[in-house]
């Protein structure tokens, strides 16, 4: 049997974020203070996660850093645990971006190291060295972007609004998106003036005039409003998923989801941000042939538990539908979060009982450990044998 820990979870402060969603879970004051867009269950050292161990609580980073053994797998490498569990509250679009693969995030930090640029700076590209796969699965109904939309389709919409410059754009050899991004600055801002008039006086119910109102109306006159009219419109329902590889251009747009992701910081941005844009390198990671969107709806076993596939067949995430009266059994394996959303619920096992809360969570260490789960909640396990 192996250890079960009670953790307490940072909130990230971000613009796009929501006064409502995690204060509400959490049982805090609505509305928040101040835009909640994060909460994190992990160990990545920009926002650690809290564990209570021998009557204090301690950085969950710091812990693997001290006892690589007792808190990591033996198949984590680089020392490190190898995902980060998120719950995003989006009221807002966030930043149109592209990750790196392991090996462009590995030359990348190298590169940036070699010139001196301080890992703080905003300028600054690539934090760490490793790549940023990312599944993220809906709470409530999700939009997001996420590819390009075929060329006949953009041609469509072109002749549909009278877009002179995505229909040249469509028309162009090769990939959209870098005769999208490469535009001179007069002239992006003449395409972003035309689109938005555009949508404004098209008909409720275009579609991408629908996004572009929304879009412009929460990032005015941002070039990045283009690029986001070249993507593929996606809705998630609850419990549905999808996964973002290395290389594909995306961005949310509203909603809430559980996310889980590599521990990392290396983002390129294409715009709807005031943080760093860099084209040039984001082109460099940008993927020839971005993928079509695969939604993912994996069926719920006897006990009302859905298993997504993630990125690394050594990681598991695991959703529960807990309901009142009801007791489920569950094996907790290697290092595992375990992470509460909803009303309440219990974890036992024959010596133990622990009461979470909406946003409160366990973490799991050393050998397997058979548990009850029950209350009524959405119980996320993310684990690592």
């Amino acid at each position: 049997m192996g250890e079960i820990l009670r953790m307490r979870n940072p909130v990230q402060h971000y613009a796009w974020g929501s006064r409502e969603v995690l204060a509400r879970l959490r049982g805090e004051p609505v509305p928040s203070p101040e835009p909640e867009a994060e909460l994190w269950v992990g160990a990545h050292p920009s926002a650690p996660s809290a564990v209570l161990l021998e009557g204090r609580e301690r950085p969950l980073d710091r812990l693997v850093r001290e006892d690589p053994e007792g808190f990591l797998p033996a198949s984590a490498r680089g020392g490190e645990l190898p995902y980060l569990l998120k719950i995003l509250a989006i009221d807002a679009p966030l930043s149109i971006q592209v990750h790196p693969s392991p090996e462009q995030a590995e030359e990348g930090y190298e590169r940036e190291q070699r010139a001196g640029i301080p890992r703080d700076d905003p300028r600054r590209n690539y934090k760490d060295r490793s790549a940023k796969p990312e599944t993220v699965v809906a709470l409530t109904d999700v939009e997001l972007l996420t590819g390009v939309q075929p060329a006949e389709r953009l041609r469509a919409t072109a002749d549909r609004l009278g877009l002179d410059w995505l229909r040249a754009a469509a028309d162009g050899e090769g990939p959209v998106l870098p005769r999208v991004l490469t535009l001179e600055d007069d002239a992006a801002a003449d395409a972003v003036a035309a689109t938005v008039a555009a949508a404004r006086a098209a008909g409720p119910q275009d579609p991408v005039a629908a996004l572009v109102r929304y879009v412009h109306d929460r990032h005015p006159d941002d070039r990045g409003l283009l690029v986001a009219v070249c993507m593929q419109h996606v809705r998630l329902a609850p419990g549905q998923a999808l996964h973002t590889p290395a290389g594909q251009v995306h961005a949310y747009l509203c909603g809430t989801a559980v996310e889980v992701m590599s521990s990392s910081d290396n983002v390129l941005r294409a715009g709807l941000t005031g943080k760093h844009v860099d084209v040039p390198e984001l082109l460099a990671v940008l993927a020839e042939v971005q993928s079509d969107p695969e939604v993912v709806e994996p069926p719920a076993d006897e006990h009302g538990a859905r298993v997504y596939p993630l990125w690394d067949e050594r990681l598991s995430l695991v959703a529960h539908e807990l309901v009142p009266g009801r007791t489920v059994p569950f094996e907790l394996r290697g290092t595992a979060v375990l992470l509460a959303v909803g009303d309440r619920a219990v974890v036992r096992t024959p010596e133990a009982e622990w009461t979470l809360g909406g946003g409160e969570s366990l973490l799991h260490r050393g050998a397997p450990t058979a548990v009850e789960l029950s209350g009524d909640a959405r119980v996320f396990t993310v684990s690592c044998g």
